[in-house]
């Protein structure tokens, strides 16, 4: 009887090893995950983590191509489509699999080729209802085909998707240029038409016609723009000429409702290009469609093309854009620590203003030079910051004099110069002569009897106990604070 009991206890505890197995291999294996079925329910998750419009337009065409040894490989359609994701929604990616799946996966991006070669989108079912059989329901609701779209013909467009009116910053330098966009939005290829802007590299131009590129897009996906520089045009001409397809060239650049054309300015070398343009050009507006064209000169001043041409440029309105002045240069600076989600202190942002007058990107290149180093864990000093950015701070120092110190100083406030370097002790003017003091030591770095040389005092602990004495009264009183940093910042202009 003992045998038979320790029989039938092993057979019982091999079988329950074999469940216990097979329910193992039930949960921890991957087959059983059905990669549509996994993403109808994620995406969902997905959505309400971050948003109908995010997830259009990154996911909108993204699928589950495989789910295998705990890896979830996902496809999408674009390359930056691949970057965002997994620098921004990885993680979110695997919190809407974790809830769909109770599984903790690693995901994987990949970009796949020819991604609308079909027309169909990857996950279909068939209405087992319908009187027709073939009839075939995508599981897209309309806003996602409108996101879908919406993503089809900006990368059609070739814009830049982070070129937007609400990063632009509107200033003294480009106020005219921004209202003539808005003008161009509300009324396409009818309010001015065509649009020429023209300025400096690097003070918005590419930025604001993009913008209104994207606008245009956003509102009506179904709207055929186009982004080209001049010389882009030049080389797709070319290869029509020599692939005999010039009618295809034609037929894109002719059937378009916006057309945007960088760096006009290089047609005055390429006789060819000029009469190719001159024809699209007429066929657009003859069509009301808008014509956007943007160059460092005016039109006037572009060498080399035909009148015809030129007076097709001047014919619309013609917007300079200027180099930003010193608060608009603030206010991109600001604009963009925003973007990047990071700070700097004021005054960095401030020596980058001052010093960088001309070129937006280079503000920008300055800026992320120094956010670069407080990432790393670096606190610079203003000297660090400038030798960094290449700025001499010492020849600028040697610009300023004490004669120009205890004039900013009397100007800021409300005091002469002969008081301040006169014998009246009243509190306002004594203080007055402090500060002057104080700057001469921080900013021109004088000895100290030096100092009082130049304040007509012949002690130099009294400048000692000045420049403690304006230590303390920044940190109590922030009115004075601020009339110290106007001084400085008229003498370093």
């Amino acid at each position: 009887l003992l045998i038979i009991v320790s029989a039938m206890k092993k057979a019982d505890f091999e079988n329950h090893l074999q469940q216990i197995e097979t329910t193992s291999n039930t949960v921890n294996g991957d087959d059983h995950f059905d990669p549509e079925e996994v993403w109808r329910e994620a995406r969902e998750h997905l959505k309400q983590a971050i948003g109908q419009r995010e997830f259009g337009g990154l996911f909108g065409n993204a699928y589950i191509e495989d789910i295998n040894n705990g890896v979830v490989q996902i496809s999408c359609d674009a390359a930056y489509k691949r970057e965002k994701i997994l620098k921004d929604y990885k993680y979110a990616l695997q919190k809407a699999f974790l809830k769909t799946c109770q599984r903790n996966f690693d995901i994987e991006v990949n970009l796949r080729e020819n991604s609308r070669s079909s027309g169909k989108p990857k996950y279909e079912y068939h209405n087992p209802t319908g009187e027709d059989k073939e009839e075939v329901l995508d599981l897209f609701s309309a806003a996602e085909k409108e996101e879908e779209a919406y993503n089809t013909a900006l990368e059609e467009s070739h814009l830049n998707p982070k070129y937007l009116f609400n990063n632009f910053v509107v200033g003294s330098n480009n106020r005219l240029a921004e209202a003539v966009a808005q003008a161009v939005l509300e009324d396409l290829g009818k309010a001015y038409n065509p649009v020429f802007y023209y300025g400096e590299t690097g003070v918005g131009k590419t930025h604001l016609m993009q913008a209104i590129g994207n606008e245009i897009l956003k509102r009506d996906p179904n709207k055929k723009v186009i982004y080209i520089s001049i010389e882009q045009f030049l080389n797709e001409m070319v290869e029509a000429i020599r692939t005999k397809r010039n009618e295809d060239f034609r037929n894109k650049y002719r059937a378009v409702d916006l057309l945007i054309i960088d760096d006009v300015q290089f047609v005055e070398t390429y006789p060819r290009t000029q009469e190719e343009l001159f024809h699209t050009f007429n066929t657009l507006y003859q069509a009301n469609k808008q014509i956007i064209l943007a160059s460092d000169r005016p039109p006037k001043e572009i060498k080399n093309i035909t009148d015809r041409l030129r007076s097709r440029f001047e014919g619309g309105m013609v917007a300079d854009i200027q180099a930003p002045d010193y608060e608009t240069r603030i206010a991109i600076l600001r604009q963009y620590l925003s973007e990047k989600n990071t700070t700097v202190p004021d005054e960095y942002v401030e020596l980058i203003a001052k010093n960088i007058q001309s070129n937006i990107r280079e503000l920008e290149g300055a800026l992320t030079k120094v956010t670069s180093l407080f990432k790393l864990g670096v606190n610079p000093t203003e000297e660090d910051v400038a030798r960094i950015l290449q700025i001499d701070l010492e020849t600028k120092r040697k610009r300023i004099t004490p004669k120009k110190v205890i004039k900013a100083v009397s100007e800021v406030f409300d005091v002469k110069t002969s008081e301040i370097k006169g014998k009246r002790r009243t509190a306002y003017i004594a203080q007055s002569r402090q500060v002057v003091m104080y700057i001469l030591r921080t900013e021109l770095e004088l000895p100290l009897e030096k100092v009082a040389q130049e304040v007509n005092r012949k002690d130099h602990t009294t400048v000692i106990h000045a420049c403690e004495k304006i230590e303390q009264i920044k940190e109590e009183n922030p009115r004075i604070a601020e009339k110290i940093d106007s001084c400085v910042k008229i003498l370093r202009g």
